[in-house]
């Protein structure tokens, strides 16, 4: 995934592709992107948050 995004122009970025379980949405690829990037940043704060607790447990 990194070396793919590498590669990838403004262009290609600001290209509009459709998504969703029947491609009801659109969204460029950069917005797609940072998506995914700020989606795992949500998960990863819980599983610390999870951490802390365990740690906190004993």
């Amino acid at each position: 995934m990194k070396e793919r995004c590498a590669q990838l122009t403004d262009t290609d970025l600001d290209k509009v592709v459709a998504f969703g379980h029947e491609k009801e949405k659109h969204a460029t690829i950069r917005w797609g992107i940072w998506h995914m990037a700020d989606h795992n940043r949500y998960h990863q704060a819980h599983i610390n948050q999870l951490r802390k607790w365990y740690r906190d447990s004993k």
